[in-house]
């Protein structure tokens, strides 16, 4: 069997990460379209997506909120607050998340991508601590697996199919940060909160450290070498 194709049958965490973010999108689907319950999917939103402004205020105020806040970092990374966002980040996490998975194994893979997601929330609420808008998506722990990719293959040529192109994965990483810093510093000059540019950012930037200090796994029953 090719190398690659059995990285692919061992990414056992990334297929199972995207499968429950599409399970619990299909739910949000589903609420919008209760007749029973009209708001219940903005309520899903709101109670389990980040607000940075509540999140904050369970500090200082104990149960001043009906939110579980503690857990709105972690459920909010598997809610999405669209078809498109959801395509996107599953598209970038099955393409650079399975070899990030066959790099660190599938448990800590898991680790990784959640210690990443939840950094990149944390960012937000410290960047827009004032907000009362929920922050939702993988976005962050997404970039985090793309920051990882890039210290491991920054030279592997990537296909992009139209163009019909082979772009090396450093030239992609590149024009990323420069789009999300340059987006950045849009939305903050034009106070617009639509999308959390530096979450993502935190989240790519934690993505390349830790994969320099996780070691890579020992090869397994499977033989295979990342």
């Amino acid at each position: 069997m090719p190398e690659h194709a059995a990285k692919r049958s061992t990414a056992v965490a990334v297929y199972s990460l995207i499968t429950l973010t599409g399970l619990v999108f299909l739910y949000e689907v589903w609420l919008g379209t209760s007749a029973a319950a009209a708001d219940a999917q903005s309520r899903f939103i709101a109670s389990w997506g980040l607000v940075p402004r509540e999140f904050l205020r369970e500090f200082v105020s104990p149960g001043a909120t009906s939110q579980v806040v503690w857990l709105t970092p972690l459920t909010a990374m598997f809610i999405h607050a669209g078809p498109l966002h959801l395509v996107g980040n599953g598209a970038m996490l099955w393409m650079f998340g399975r070899a990030i998975e066959t790099r660190l194994g599938h448990i800590r893979f898991v680790g990784f991508y959640l210690l990443c997601g939840l950094t990149a929330g944390l960012i937000d609420v410290a960047s827009q601590p004032a907000s009362y808008l929920a922050a939702v998506g993988a976005s962050g722990a997404v970039s985090g697996v793309f920051g990882a990719y890039l210290i491991c293959h920054p030279h592997r040529r990537l296909q992009v199919r139209w163009p019909r192109l082979r772009i090396r994965a450093i030239s992609i990483g590149l024009s990323w940060i420069v789009i999300q810093i340059i987006s950045g510093l849009y939305a903050s000059s034009a106070e617009e909160g639509g999308v959390a540019w530096l979450a993502h950012i935190g989240g790519f930037v934690v993505g390349m450290a830790l994969i320099r200090w996780m070691p890579e796994r020992r090869a397994g029953r499977s033989g295979l070498r990342s």
